[in-house]
């Protein structure tokens, strides 16, 4: 049965980074599953692009040798606090410390891989623009932020992901039994949730002419709220909407400390099919040792072909109207 299982995981990644060649144009929005899957294959396709170009493949290795010599000297502090008698030890010590530094390595990578990499954002930003000229979508300027609006988005994120669904977290955790699992798995969402909106601002790009000052003023025009602070409008019922009240300023504090990314969490509320299939794809690429190493600047080629896709079908929608 678990063999079964297995053999059907990997056709299913073997369908999928088959499918991931090159660009390709967006399903129609009349058939979710199709966008869901499209979705799937878009940080392979993001990969596959990487690996193929030599030349943003060694733009890519400078964060990724960064991170990778933090990660490994994380590993190799924790050895010290390993104890012999865990689960997972063997009778060659030599064999013990090899796969507890592993372990800990990718833990700690795993640990770091939400966090917005604000040190190497610019240079992120130049691949997007660079991976939208080479993917055949017309050449972009890159959307180079200044330092502190990138650092305070980095701390802000940060926060967010760490408490920003705290209060449904802590209401899971205490249900019997299933408590536990439930507010774990709803955590992991959320930390995927906004992985997905953090990549999708690592992909974006200006056009000819436009700069970073310009869209900042185009994005003051939009009275978008966060899903997550309108849900919390929803309940009418007088003593539900008092008890709600505390929830409720959280979540605008919440809301404030992610302004930055209101137009990813609108792209994000708005294709909910592709944003869902790229979060399976994100966590695919997330969790194989080795390749995740590499995830993050897979992530920015991805980001970049899928906005350019949502651009020209909205460019196809306008001229169609």
């Amino acid at each position: 049965m678990a063999g079964s299982s297995w053999a059907q995981i990997r056709a299913v990644a073997t369908r999928a980074w088959d499918a991931a060649q090159g660009p390709s144009p967006l399903p129609p929005r009349h058939d979710p599953w199709r966008r869901f899957w499209y979705g799937v294959q878009q940080p392979l396709l993001g990969m596959r692009l990487l690996l193929r170009d030599s030349d943003m493949l060694g733009s890519a290795l400078a964060p990724v040798l960064m991170v990778a010599v933090v990660c490994a000297i994380a590993a190799a502090a924790s050895l010290r606090v390993i104890d012999s008698s865990a689960w997972w030890s063997f009778s060659n010590p030599g064999l013990t410390r090899v796969l507890g530094f592993t372990a800990a390595f990718f833990t700690t990578f795993a640990a770091l891989a939400p966090v917005p990499p604000f040190l190497f954002a610019r240079l992120y930003a130049r691949m997007a623009a660079r991976a939208r000229d080479r993917l055949g979508l017309g050449p972009r300027v890159a959307y180079l932020k200044p330092i502190n609006q990138s650092i305070g988005e980095t701390i802000s994120q940060s926060v967010v992901i760490a408490i920003g669904f705290a209060p449904v977290t802590l209401l899971l955790a205490v249900i019997p039994t299933v408590g536990p699992a439930a507010a774990f798995a709803a955590q992991l969402l959320w930390t995927m949730h906004w992985m997905v909106v953090e990549s999708f601002d690592n992909g974006r790009t200006l056009a000819a002419g436009e700069s970073v000052a310009d869209a900042l003023v185009a994005e003051q025009t939009h009275g978008y709220r966060p899903w997550f602070a309108r849900v919390l409008e929803q309940p009418q019922h007088p003593r539900l909407h008092r008890v709600l009240g505390v929830v409720r300023m959280f979540a605008e504090v919440m809301e404030t400390l992610v302004r930055g990314f209101r137009p990813e969490l609108r792209l994000v509320e708005r294709e909910r099919a592709l944003a869902a299939g790229y979060g399976a794809g994100v966590f695919v690429l997330l969790v194989i040792p080795g390749v995740n190493l590499l995830f993050r600047p897979a992530l920015v080629i991805a980001a970049a072909h899928l906005r350019g896709q949502l651009e020209l079908e909205q460019q196809q929608e306008a001229t169609a109207a």
